[in-house]
């Protein structure tokens, strides 16, 4: 898989989590999340997934 594939799957990932925490987040509080819990939220995301990925770089 090549590097661009990856860094897109990733932003996918990124973007799909700070959706659902944000839904998450209104059902809970009747609330917006707070930008630095989306993004922090993002980055943690980011790092699982792009290890994932590495799994299937072809030499």
């Amino acid at each position: 898989m090549g590097f661009w594939m990856k860094l897109a799957l990733t932003f996918a990932a990124i973007i799909l989590a700070s959706i659902l925490a944000g839904y998450l987040w209104n059902w809970l509080f009747n609330a917006e999340i707070p930008g630095f819990l989306g993004g922090m939220l993002g980055g943690i995301i980011a790092i699982p997934v792009w290890e994932f990925l590495r799994k299937f770089d072809t030499p």
